[in-house]
């Protein structure tokens, strides 16, 4: 990418709370959110339950649509689309959408705003229960809303009209790495002018494989010794950015910069993750000893956290203090790399390391990494490591806004 893009508008939902600070406060004081959750029984072969970090409610304050409309709506459109509509007023922007104005007059217009959307398994719950009402019930019994609503694209098409934006839309897949890739297509649409501003969503939430998958598990404690691997997690995302002059032109409050972004895939996780830092600092001329702080996306799981404390012992100078949420959030999927972001702004602004939570030891068999939570971040940019066992890494920088 070049040049800096501004972050302008954050909506987020999540275990620890509906908004960012109340993630940063559940954080910072150590919550645990994992409950019980159960997938409906005729929707998978076999039980599937876990501990799980999952959402209180689906925001049913936030209006996103009509109520008649509501009903055909997936649950990952629903999130999406309401938590879009904080991202908006958090822009300082009119929160009925893009076609209808904005605080500044030289807002764009709806065509300028483009949406895309990260996800690992978006829809699939939807997708199961077509599947399911047709074999048992009769094709002549499934409702037509429910088959275009187990699809991928959905939740960005229904995003882009509960927010009124006209411009490009596209929606993503690629693991838990999912958002870090729609910031770079936001990124590449703002350079070439394609949008003035976008939508970028990241959304996924505990759908029954994801319960299957997390039945064996035991405690997620990220980087700790006996820790029992990845629970689930549920989370919706979505930011407003912009080119960072305009942004600043228009008054808008500024919550961070994307300095730089790079995200690839390799067959070894860690190797692709020091390669995904290799090419992101390259491209903008950072030292490692320059990263004033990490996010990364460990989680419990006995692999990521190998590959994740291996890429980041090689890729930051000794000290660089680290943190990870995931330890009472959960697997949040392709709502992750989002999640980092988000946090390892508020990390900048307030000046402060979150602590890691599940933390209560260190896995002598990994290199030691500054995760207690006590140190503060150095006066450089954030590191945003994000991997995925599929093999995905991506590297986002984060600054604080440049006055």
């Amino acid at each position: 990418m070049n040049g800096a893009i501004a972050l302008t508008g954050i909506g987020l939902t999540c275990a620890l709370g509906d908004s960012l600070d109340a993630a940063w406060e559940g954080l910072l004081a150590g919550r645990t959110c994992f409950a019980d959750r159960a997938a409906p029984s005729e929707l998978y072969p076999g039980p599937a339950g876990s501990l799980a970090g999952a959402l209180a409610d689906d925001l049913p304050g936030v209006p996103a649509f009509g109520r008649r409309r509501l009903r055909a709506l997936s649950r990952e459109s629903l999130l999406a689309s309401r938590v879009a509509q904080l991202a908006w007023q958090d822009a300082g922007l009119d929160p009925a959408g893009a076609g209808a104005g904005g605080a500044h007059p030289e807002a764009w217009a709806a065509e300028d705003v483009g949406v895309v959307l990260g996800t690992a398994g978006g829809g699939l719950t939807g997708y199961l229960q077509v599947l399911h009402d047709g074999l048992t019930l009769g094709p002549e019994l499934v409702s037509p809303y429910q088959g275009p609503q187990g699809s991928l694209n959905t939740a960005a098409s229904d995003l882009s009209i509960a927010a009124g934006a006209q411009g490009p839309v596209l929606t993503l897949t690629a693991g838990r790495c999912a958002g870090a890739h729609a910031l770079t297509v936001a990124a590449d649409w703002l350079r070439t002018g394609q949008a003035r501003a976008v939508l970028v969503a990241a959304v996924d939430v505990l759908d029954p494989v994801r319960l299957a998958a997390g039945r064996t598990t035991g405690r997620s404690a990220p980087f700790a010794p006996g820790r029992g691997g990845a629970l689930p997690g549920e989370a919706a995302v979505v930011f407003v950015v912009e080119e960072s002059e305009p942004a600043r032109a228009r008054g808008a409050r500024v919550h961070a910069e994307i300095t730089g972004l790079d995200a690839v895939r390799g067959a070894d996780v860690a190797e692709t993750a020091n390669r995904a830092v290799d090419r992101v600092l390259a491209t903008t001329g950072l030292a490692r000893d320059r990263i004033g702080l990490v996010a990364s996306s460990a989680c419990g799981d006995e692999g990521t956290d190998r590959d994740e404390a291996l890429a980041l012992a090689s890729a930051t100078a000794e000290g660089t203090p680290v943190f990870s949420p995931f330890g009472t959030l959960g697997d949040c999927a392709g709502g992750t790399a989002l999640l980092q972001v988000a946090l390892a702004a508020r990390a900048l602004a307030e000046g402060r390391t979150p602590p890691t939570p599940g933390l209560d030891g260190w896995d002598q068999r990994l290199p030691k990494l500054a995760v207690s939570g006590e140190e503060a971040p150095g006066d450089g940019p954030a590191l945003v490591l994000t991997t995925d066992v599929q093999g995905h890494a991506s590297a986002v920088l984060v600054r604080a806004p440049q006055p």
